[in-house]
Protein backbone atom coordinates (compact mmCIF):
# COMPACT_ATOMS: atom_id res chain seq x y z
CA UNK A 1 0.00 0.00 0.00
CA UNK A 2 1.57 3.34 -1.01
CA UNK A 3 2.44 5.80 1.71
CA UNK A 4 0.19 8.89 1.91
CA UNK A 5 1.44 12.25 0.71
CA UNK A 6 3.12 14.50 3.25
CA UNK A 7 0.13 16.85 3.42
CA UNK A 8 -2.25 13.91 4.01
CA UNK A 9 -0.06 12.75 6.89
CA UNK A 10 -0.17 16.28 8.30
CA UNK A 11 -3.96 16.40 7.94
CA UNK A 12 -4.51 13.08 9.68
CA UNK A 13 -2.04 13.84 12.45
CA UNK A 14 -3.65 17.23 13.07
CA UNK A 15 -7.14 15.70 13.12
CA UNK A 16 -6.00 12.97 15.51
CA UNK A 17 -4.48 15.59 17.82
CA UNK A 18 -7.62 17.76 17.76
CA UNK A 19 -9.87 14.75 18.42
CA UNK A 20 -7.70 13.60 21.32
CA UNK A 21 -8.02 17.08 22.82
CA UNK A 22 -11.78 16.48 22.90
CA UNK A 23 -11.49 12.99 24.38
CA UNK A 24 -11.78 10.97 21.17
CA UNK A 25 -9.02 8.43 20.58
CA UNK A 26 -10.51 6.58 17.59
CA UNK A 27 -13.65 6.52 15.49
CA UNK A 28 -13.22 9.40 13.01
CA UNK A 29 -10.93 9.27 9.99
CA UNK A 30 -10.75 11.01 6.62
CA UNK A 31 -9.81 9.88 3.12
CA UNK A 32 -10.36 10.70 -0.54
CA UNK A 33 -13.32 9.61 -2.67
CA UNK A 34 -13.47 10.72 -6.31
CA UNK A 35 -11.44 13.83 -5.69
CA UNK A 36 -13.46 14.90 -2.63
CA UNK A 37 -12.89 14.48 1.08
CA UNK A 38 -14.84 11.87 3.00
CA UNK A 39 -15.32 11.37 6.74
CA UNK A 40 -15.41 7.76 7.96
CA UNK A 41 -17.36 7.01 11.15
CA UNK A 42 -16.78 3.83 13.18
CA UNK A 43 -19.50 1.51 14.40
CA UNK A 44 -19.21 2.83 17.95
CA UNK A 45 -19.97 6.40 16.87
CA UNK A 46 -22.28 5.52 13.99
CA UNK A 47 -25.02 3.80 15.96
CA UNK A 48 -23.78 0.25 15.41
CA UNK A 49 -22.77 0.53 11.77
CA UNK A 50 -19.98 2.17 9.88
CA UNK A 51 -20.87 5.35 8.01
CA UNK A 52 -19.24 7.54 5.37
CA UNK A 53 -20.06 11.22 4.98
CA UNK A 54 -18.91 12.79 1.69
CA UNK A 55 -17.80 16.40 2.08
CA UNK A 56 -18.25 19.15 -0.50
CA UNK A 57 -14.53 19.89 -0.13
CA UNK A 58 -11.83 19.10 -2.66
CA UNK A 59 -9.17 16.64 -1.44
CA UNK A 60 -6.15 18.94 -1.73
CA UNK A 61 -3.43 20.40 0.52
CA UNK A 62 -5.06 23.84 0.34
CA UNK A 63 -8.10 22.47 2.21
CA UNK A 64 -6.34 20.76 5.12
CA UNK A 65 -7.89 23.04 7.73
CA UNK A 66 -11.36 22.92 6.16
CA UNK A 67 -11.39 19.11 6.05
CA UNK A 68 -10.21 18.85 9.64
CA UNK A 69 -12.82 21.35 10.87
CA UNK A 70 -15.61 19.50 9.04
CA UNK A 71 -14.59 16.19 10.63
CA UNK A 72 -14.55 17.86 14.07
CA UNK A 73 -18.07 19.26 13.55
CA UNK A 74 -19.35 15.77 12.72
CA UNK A 75 -17.66 14.26 15.78
CA UNK A 76 -19.00 16.91 18.15
CA UNK A 77 -22.54 16.32 16.95
CA UNK A 78 -22.23 12.55 17.32
CA UNK A 79 -20.63 12.93 20.75
CA UNK A 80 -23.81 14.71 21.89
CA UNK A 81 -25.78 11.55 21.08
CA UNK A 82 -27.35 12.83 17.89
CA UNK A 83 -27.68 10.64 14.76
CA UNK A 84 -25.48 10.83 11.67
CA UNK A 85 -28.17 12.79 9.82
CA UNK A 86 -27.98 15.50 12.47
CA UNK A 87 -24.20 15.55 12.09
CA UNK A 88 -24.54 16.14 8.36
CA UNK A 89 -27.08 18.90 9.01
CA UNK A 90 -24.73 20.49 11.56
CA UNK A 91 -21.96 20.39 8.98
CA UNK A 92 -24.15 22.22 6.45
CA UNK A 93 -25.11 24.82 9.05
CA UNK A 94 -21.49 25.40 10.00
CA UNK A 95 -20.46 25.79 6.37
CA UNK A 96 -22.97 28.65 6.01
CA UNK A 97 -22.15 30.24 9.37
CA UNK A 98 -19.90 33.30 9.37
CA UNK A 99 -19.73 33.64 13.16
CA UNK A 100 -16.13 32.39 13.42
CA UNK A 101 -13.85 35.29 14.37
CA UNK A 102 -12.00 36.71 11.39
CA UNK A 103 -8.36 35.72 11.37
CA UNK A 104 -8.79 33.02 14.05
CA UNK A 105 -5.77 30.69 14.03
CA UNK A 106 -5.78 27.04 15.02
CA UNK A 107 -2.43 27.03 16.78
CA UNK A 108 -2.48 23.35 17.90
CA UNK A 109 -3.07 22.27 14.29
CA UNK A 110 -0.29 24.55 13.11
CA UNK A 111 2.07 23.12 15.71
CA UNK A 112 1.23 19.55 14.71
CA UNK A 113 1.72 20.36 11.02
CA UNK A 114 5.09 21.96 11.81
CA UNK A 115 6.16 18.86 13.74
CA UNK A 116 5.16 16.53 10.91
CA UNK A 117 6.99 18.66 8.37
CA UNK A 118 10.21 18.62 10.42
CA UNK A 119 10.03 14.86 10.91
CA UNK A 120 8.88 13.85 7.42
CA UNK A 121 11.46 16.07 5.70
CA UNK A 122 14.32 14.32 7.49
CA UNK A 123 15.57 17.61 8.99
CA UNK A 124 14.83 16.41 12.52
CA UNK A 125 14.87 12.97 14.14
CA UNK A 126 12.07 11.91 16.48
CA UNK A 127 14.48 11.86 19.42
CA UNK A 128 15.68 15.37 18.59
CA UNK A 129 12.09 16.59 18.47
CA UNK A 130 11.35 15.03 21.86
CA UNK A 131 14.56 16.34 23.48
CA UNK A 132 14.96 19.76 21.82
CA UNK A 133 11.66 20.91 20.34
CA UNK A 134 8.69 19.45 22.22
CA UNK A 135 8.94 21.40 25.49
CA UNK A 136 9.58 24.72 23.75
CA UNK A 137 6.79 24.12 21.26
CA UNK A 138 4.34 23.71 24.14
CA UNK A 139 5.47 27.04 25.58
CA UNK A 140 5.13 28.76 22.17
CA UNK A 141 1.63 27.41 21.52
CA UNK A 142 0.51 28.32 25.04
CA UNK A 143 1.61 31.93 24.46
CA UNK A 144 0.18 32.11 20.93
CA UNK A 145 -3.45 32.38 22.03
CA UNK A 146 -2.65 35.64 23.84
CA UNK A 147 -0.72 37.18 20.93
CA UNK A 148 -2.13 39.24 18.08
CA UNK A 149 1.11 39.64 16.11
CA UNK A 150 4.51 37.97 15.70
CA UNK A 151 6.13 40.66 17.83
CA UNK A 152 3.67 40.05 20.67
CA UNK A 153 4.31 36.32 20.44
CA UNK A 154 8.09 36.75 20.60
CA UNK A 155 7.72 39.11 23.55
CA UNK A 156 5.44 36.65 25.33
CA UNK A 157 7.71 33.62 24.93
CA UNK A 158 10.80 35.55 26.06
CA UNK A 159 9.13 37.20 29.06
CA UNK A 160 10.08 34.34 31.45
CA UNK A 161 13.71 34.78 30.30
CA UNK A 162 13.84 38.50 31.02
CA UNK A 163 16.72 38.09 33.49
CA UNK A 164 18.75 35.84 31.16
CA UNK A 165 19.41 37.83 27.97
CA UNK A 166 21.48 36.03 25.37
CA UNK A 167 21.38 32.64 27.06
CA UNK A 168 21.16 29.50 24.95
CA UNK A 169 17.68 28.52 26.13
CA UNK A 170 16.25 31.90 25.20
CA UNK A 171 18.02 31.81 21.82
CA UNK A 172 16.54 28.40 20.98
CA UNK A 173 13.07 29.53 22.01
CA UNK A 174 13.24 32.59 19.75
CA UNK A 175 14.62 30.58 16.84
CA UNK A 176 11.92 27.93 17.12
CA UNK A 177 9.18 30.55 17.40
CA UNK A 178 10.44 32.22 14.23
CA UNK A 179 10.68 28.84 12.46
CA UNK A 180 7.08 28.01 13.36
CA UNK A 181 5.86 31.39 12.08
CA UNK A 182 7.83 31.10 8.84
CA UNK A 183 6.41 27.63 8.26
CA UNK A 184 2.88 28.91 8.89
CA UNK A 185 3.25 31.78 6.42
CA UNK A 186 5.05 29.72 3.77
CA UNK A 187 2.42 26.95 3.91
CA UNK A 188 -0.50 29.39 3.83
CA UNK A 189 -1.68 28.49 7.32
CA UNK A 190 -0.90 31.99 8.62
CA UNK A 191 -1.50 35.39 7.02
CA UNK A 192 1.60 37.07 5.62
CA UNK A 193 1.56 39.67 8.40
CA UNK A 194 2.54 36.85 10.81
CA UNK A 195 5.99 36.54 9.24
CA UNK A 196 8.64 36.90 11.99
CA UNK A 197 11.00 39.92 12.03
CA UNK A 198 14.17 39.50 10.01
CA UNK A 199 16.29 40.64 12.95
CA UNK A 200 15.74 38.39 15.97
CA UNK A 201 18.65 39.72 18.03
CA UNK A 202 16.51 42.11 20.14
CA UNK A 203 14.45 39.14 21.34
CA UNK A 204 17.45 36.90 22.00
CA UNK A 205 19.22 39.67 23.88
CA UNK A 206 22.90 40.02 24.65
CA UNK A 207 24.73 38.53 27.59
CA UNK A 208 25.85 41.14 30.09
CA UNK A 209 29.25 39.57 30.62
CA UNK A 210 31.66 37.88 28.25
CA UNK A 211 31.13 34.14 28.35
CA UNK A 212 34.21 32.00 28.83
CA UNK A 213 35.23 30.14 25.67
CA UNK A 214 35.14 26.37 25.91
CA UNK A 215 38.67 25.16 25.38
CA UNK A 216 40.55 22.02 24.28
CA UNK A 217 41.79 19.86 27.12
CA UNK A 218 45.54 19.34 27.46
CA UNK A 219 46.82 15.78 26.96
CA UNK A 220 48.39 15.44 30.47
CA UNK A 221 45.03 16.42 31.98
CA UNK A 222 43.20 13.91 29.76
CA UNK A 223 45.50 11.07 30.80
CA UNK A 224 45.31 12.02 34.49
CA UNK A 225 41.50 12.16 34.42
CA UNK A 226 41.23 8.80 32.65
CA UNK A 227 43.50 7.20 35.24
CA UNK A 228 41.36 8.68 38.01
CA UNK A 229 38.23 6.84 36.80
CA UNK A 230 37.52 4.11 39.42
CA UNK A 231 35.02 2.21 37.24
CA UNK A 232 36.64 0.47 34.20
CA UNK A 233 33.44 0.87 32.17
CA UNK A 234 33.42 4.65 32.48
CA UNK A 235 37.19 4.72 32.03
CA UNK A 236 36.74 2.96 28.68
CA UNK A 237 34.04 5.45 27.66
CA UNK A 238 36.28 8.39 28.46
CA UNK A 239 39.22 6.81 26.64
CA UNK A 240 37.10 6.41 23.50
CA UNK A 241 35.87 10.00 23.62
CA UNK A 242 39.38 11.38 24.15
CA UNK A 243 41.23 9.16 21.68
CA UNK A 244 38.83 9.52 18.75
CA UNK A 245 37.27 12.92 19.43
CA UNK A 246 33.80 11.39 19.74
CA UNK A 247 30.56 13.08 20.58
CA UNK A 248 29.40 11.47 23.84
CA UNK A 249 26.21 10.28 22.14
CA UNK A 250 28.32 8.31 19.65
CA UNK A 251 29.45 5.92 22.40
CA UNK A 252 26.18 4.04 21.90
CA UNK A 253 26.79 3.57 18.17
CA UNK A 254 30.21 1.89 18.06
CA UNK A 255 30.87 -1.43 16.37
CA UNK A 256 33.81 -3.52 15.22
CA UNK A 257 34.12 -4.14 11.48
CA UNK A 258 37.03 -6.29 10.39
CA UNK A 259 38.95 -5.54 13.56
CA UNK A 260 38.44 -1.79 13.18
CA UNK A 261 36.22 0.50 15.23
CA UNK A 262 33.40 2.25 13.37
CA UNK A 263 30.88 4.84 14.48
CA UNK A 264 27.43 4.19 12.98
CA UNK A 265 25.85 7.32 14.47
CA UNK A 266 24.13 9.55 11.92
CA UNK A 267 23.65 13.15 12.98
CA UNK A 268 20.79 14.88 11.16
CA UNK A 269 21.12 18.62 10.52
CA UNK A 270 19.70 21.13 8.06
CA UNK A 271 22.78 20.45 5.90
CA UNK A 272 22.09 16.73 5.67
CA UNK A 273 22.88 13.48 7.43
CA UNK A 274 26.36 12.35 8.46
CA UNK A 275 27.54 8.94 7.28
CA UNK A 276 29.00 6.07 9.36
CA UNK A 277 32.77 6.39 9.57
CA UNK A 278 35.81 4.40 10.70
CA UNK A 279 37.52 5.85 13.76
CA UNK A 280 41.11 7.03 13.48
CA UNK A 281 43.75 7.81 16.08
CA UNK A 282 45.87 10.86 15.37
CA UNK A 283 49.46 10.00 14.34
CA UNK A 284 50.74 12.17 17.20
CA UNK A 285 48.77 10.35 19.92
CA UNK A 286 51.09 7.60 21.12
CA UNK A 287 49.41 7.75 24.53
CA UNK A 288 46.06 6.85 22.94
CA UNK A 289 47.57 4.08 20.82
CA UNK A 290 48.90 2.52 24.04
CA UNK A 291 45.30 1.96 25.21
CA UNK A 292 44.77 -0.53 22.32
CA UNK A 293 41.10 0.34 22.14
CA UNK A 294 40.40 -1.56 18.93
CA UNK A 295 41.59 -4.82 20.44
CA UNK A 296 39.99 -4.33 23.87
CA UNK A 297 36.64 -2.75 22.92
CA UNK A 298 33.51 -4.79 23.56
CA UNK A 299 29.98 -3.45 23.84
CA UNK A 300 29.37 -5.35 27.09
CA UNK A 301 32.29 -3.52 28.69
CA UNK A 302 30.63 -0.14 28.17
CA UNK A 303 28.79 1.71 30.96
CA UNK A 304 24.97 2.00 31.02
CA UNK A 305 23.94 4.89 28.76
CA UNK A 306 20.39 5.99 27.99
CA UNK A 307 19.60 6.34 24.30
CA UNK A 308 19.69 10.01 23.37
CA UNK A 309 21.28 11.01 26.70
CA UNK A 310 24.90 9.97 26.23
CA UNK A 311 26.28 13.40 27.10
CA UNK A 312 24.11 13.70 30.22
CA UNK A 313 25.09 10.25 31.51
CA UNK A 314 28.82 10.62 30.91
CA UNK A 315 28.80 14.23 32.08
CA UNK A 316 27.11 13.31 35.36
CA UNK A 317 29.68 10.62 36.11
CA UNK A 318 32.66 12.83 35.23
CA UNK A 319 31.37 15.77 37.29
CA UNK A 320 31.35 13.57 40.37
CA UNK A 321 35.12 13.07 40.14
CA UNK A 322 37.16 15.36 42.38
CA UNK A 323 39.90 15.78 39.77
CA UNK A 324 37.38 17.12 37.24
CA UNK A 325 36.39 19.84 39.68
CA UNK A 326 40.03 20.77 40.24
CA UNK A 327 40.72 20.94 36.52
CA UNK A 328 37.67 23.09 35.86
CA UNK A 329 38.72 25.59 38.53
CA UNK A 330 42.23 25.75 37.10
CA UNK A 331 40.99 26.36 33.55
CA UNK A 332 38.53 29.00 34.75
CA UNK A 333 41.35 30.81 36.54
CA UNK A 334 42.97 31.15 33.11
CA UNK A 335 39.77 32.56 31.56
CA UNK A 336 38.85 29.27 29.90
CA UNK A 337 35.98 26.83 30.32
CA UNK A 338 36.26 23.07 30.58
CA UNK A 339 33.26 21.04 29.34
CA UNK A 340 32.67 17.46 28.25
CA UNK A 341 33.19 18.47 24.62
CA UNK A 342 36.70 19.68 25.54
CA UNK A 343 37.89 16.14 24.73
CA UNK A 344 36.49 16.47 21.18
CA UNK A 345 37.87 20.00 20.90
CA UNK A 346 41.28 18.67 21.92
CA UNK A 347 41.26 16.07 19.14
CA UNK A 348 40.69 18.79 16.53
CA UNK A 349 43.28 21.08 18.11
CA UNK A 350 45.97 18.37 18.14
CA UNK A 351 45.17 17.47 14.54
CA UNK A 352 45.90 21.02 13.40
CA UNK A 353 48.84 21.88 15.64
CA UNK A 354 50.72 18.56 16.00
CA UNK A 355 49.72 16.85 12.75
CA UNK A 356 50.20 19.75 10.38
CA UNK A 357 50.34 17.56 7.27
CA UNK A 358 46.73 16.42 7.77
CA UNK A 359 44.49 18.48 5.45
CA UNK A 360 41.59 20.11 7.29
CA UNK A 361 38.94 18.40 5.17
CA UNK A 362 40.25 14.99 6.22
CA UNK A 363 40.21 15.94 9.89
CA UNK A 364 36.60 17.07 9.48
CA UNK A 365 35.70 13.75 7.85
CA UNK A 366 37.37 11.81 10.67
CA UNK A 367 35.26 13.75 13.20
CA UNK A 368 32.02 13.17 11.34
CA UNK A 369 30.99 16.65 10.24
CA UNK A 370 31.27 18.97 7.26
CA UNK A 371 34.28 21.14 6.48
CA UNK A 372 32.14 24.27 7.01
CA UNK A 373 31.08 23.10 10.46
CA UNK A 374 34.65 22.17 11.33
CA UNK A 375 36.09 25.55 10.36
CA UNK A 376 33.31 27.45 12.16
CA UNK A 377 33.75 25.47 15.37
CA UNK A 378 37.52 25.02 15.66
CA UNK A 379 39.20 27.98 13.98
CA UNK A 380 38.71 30.01 17.18
CA UNK A 381 41.63 28.24 18.89
CA UNK A 382 44.23 29.15 16.28
CA UNK A 383 46.52 31.67 17.96
CA UNK A 384 49.23 33.90 16.50
CA UNK A 385 52.00 31.54 17.59
CA UNK A 386 50.34 28.66 15.76
CA UNK A 387 49.86 30.79 12.63
CA UNK A 388 53.58 31.73 12.72
CA UNK A 389 54.56 28.07 13.11
CA UNK A 390 52.36 27.09 10.14
CA UNK A 391 53.99 29.74 7.96
CA UNK A 392 57.45 28.56 8.99
CA UNK A 393 56.57 24.97 8.07
CA UNK A 394 55.22 26.15 4.72
CA UNK A 395 58.41 28.13 4.04
CA UNK A 396 60.56 25.12 4.92
CA UNK A 397 58.47 22.96 2.62
CA UNK A 398 58.87 25.38 -0.27
CA UNK A 399 62.65 25.46 0.22
CA UNK A 400 62.84 21.66 0.27
CA UNK A 401 60.70 21.38 -2.83
CA UNK A 402 62.85 23.93 -4.68
CA UNK A 403 66.03 21.97 -3.93
CA UNK A 404 64.42 18.74 -5.14
CA UNK A 405 63.22 20.44 -8.32
CA UNK A 406 66.70 21.84 -9.09
CA UNK A 407 68.28 18.44 -8.53
CA UNK A 408 65.78 16.84 -10.88
CA UNK A 409 66.65 19.35 -13.60
CA UNK A 410 70.37 18.68 -13.21
CA UNK A 411 69.81 14.94 -13.36
CA UNK A 412 67.75 15.33 -16.50
CA UNK A 413 70.52 17.43 -18.12
CA UNK A 414 73.15 14.79 -17.36
CA UNK A 415 71.02 12.04 -18.88
CA UNK A 416 70.68 13.90 -22.16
Amino acid sequence: MPRPSAWVAVLRAGLSHSLSQEGCRTGITVNEKRGRARVNISEALGGGRRRQVPLPIEWSPENVDAIREAALVIYRTLAQGQPVAAAVAALTTTANDDTRPAGAIDWPALGEAFKQRKLSSGQTKATTWANVYARRQRAILAAADRAASPVQLLEAVTAPWADQPGCRGRQLLVQQTAALLRFGVDSGRLPTDWAPPLDLSPYVGRKRGAAPITTPMAVPDIVALVEAMPDPRWRLALQLVAAYGLRPEELQHLELRGGRLWCAYQKVTSKGRTEPRPLRLLPCDDWAAAWQLETTYRADRMPPLRAGYGAECLGLYVRRRALWGELRRRYEAQGEKLVLYSFRHAYAHRAHTLCALLPTKYVAAAMGHSLETHLAAYSRWIGDDEVDAAFERAAAGITTTAVVDVGAVRLSAQDT
